[in-house]
């Protein structure tokens, strides 16, 4: 497995339901990926700023990494673990 670092900006569709946030799909480079799987979520803060991290799979092997700015109110694409 190898982890490549991207830090891009992507745009996601999310579900926001009873105080929780699910990303649903995400379009990077031109491709749309369907979110099958959320393989994990956790929260980090960078200075006063929440940022919410998940972990998720398309429809392969890969596992992306998608942030969500509480601040900013955008995403972003951290790194991706290709198989």
């Amino acid at each position: 497995m190898r982890i490549e670092e991207i830090d891009e900006a992507v745009e996601v569709i999310a579900l926001f339901q009873t105080g929780k946030l699910s990303p649903l799909k995400f379009r990077w480079r031109d491709r749309v990926y369907r979110v099958q799987r959320i393989n994990g979520g956790w929260n980090s803060d960078l200075g006063a700023v929440r940022m919410h991290h998940f972990a998720v799979m398309s429809d392969g092997p890969d596992v992306y990494e998608l942030v969500y700015n509480e601040r900013a109110h955008d995403w972003k694409i951290n790194r991706i673990s290709v198989s």
